[in-house]
């Protein structure tokens, strides 16, 4: 990418480094000098996501993006991104008695999770995955 991802969130790494995950936040995606750069980060990763998992559309994406109640984390060297883990709440609908209707719930949710391809099976999905739950408190 044309952004150093790192950078943008205060990270220093070197090119044969590990891996830094970072969390985008609305913050980030407004900041003036870096916005721009990181939606289009998201885009491109959100396309990946989409083509390899077969989506008609994409879940993640950078473009006139609010993310709300979700978060985005990035598995990212510099301008590199590896990995894209989106988490938030989801409406879901369900019974809990089969004579009760639905209910609707809103729990916290993996809504996209992608590691480039050539980067597969290297622990780098776990690695992204133990992060996220480390910051969001949860097991």
């Amino acid at each position: 990418f044309d952004i150093d991802i790192c950078r943008v969130f205060g990270i220093s790494s070197k090119d044969d480094g590990p891996p830094s995950v970072v969390c985008v936040t609305d913050d980030v995606l407004s900041h003036s000098r870096w916005g721009q750069g990181m939606r289009d980060v998201l885009d491109k990763m959100g396309e990946r996501s989409r083509r390899a998992q077969g989506l008609g559309k994409a879940v993640t994406y950078g473009r006139g993006v609010v993310l709300g109640g979700n978060r985005i984390y990035l598995l990212a060297a510099k301008h590199t991104a590896l990995g894209l883990l989106k988490v938030g709440p989801k409406k879901l609908f369900v019974a809990r008695k089969a004579d009760e209707g639905l209910v609707e719930i809103h729990p916290f949710c993996v809504l996209d999770f992608y590691v480039v391809e050539g980067h597969q099976r290297g622990g780098f999905g776990s690695h992204l995955f133990r992060a996220m739950l480390s910051r969001e408190g949860t097991s």
